[in-house]
């Protein structure tokens, strides 16, 4: 399930969740490249250093996730939606959308909505 945030508070949730995260790009025959990356924050955007092929793909395909995993078991994954673009020697994300989002709890494993166990950035 995905609720709709505000990428406003994506710096206040860095604190939690560190700056390393997965920068997951498109490749030309649309299955997923994944990067671990190291980001800063600067002006509600995140920066990373280039990668080649991350590079190579948001040339073409701009839209882009970053994923930072829990930290504990059962805890909660940040999912950032973003526009990706090549800024000087730097891959610039802007956030358009994220979630915090954990598994359904077990004893609702069948249910589509998954009320509590989701939360917005900021919760």
């Amino acid at each position: 399930m995905s609720i709709p945030v505000d990428p406003g508070q994506l710096e206040t949730e860095l604190e939690q969740f560190g700056y390393s995260a997965f920068l997951l790009t498109v490749r030309d025959d649309e299955t997923s490249h994944v990067a671990h990356m190291t980001f800063r924050f600067e002006n509600d955007s995140l920066y990373c250093p280039l990668s080649k092929t991350a590079a190579r793909n948001v040339e073409k395909r701009s839209k882009v996730v970053v994923l930072w995993p829990p930290h504990e078991t059962d805890g909660y994954s940040m999912i950032v939606d973003a526009d990706c673009v090549i800024e000087g020697e730097e891959l610039k994300v802007t956030p358009r959308s994220g979630v915090l989002h954990r598994p359904a709890a077990p004893e609702a494993p069948n249910e589509l909505d998954c009320g509590s166990d989701c939360a917005p950035l900021g919760a």
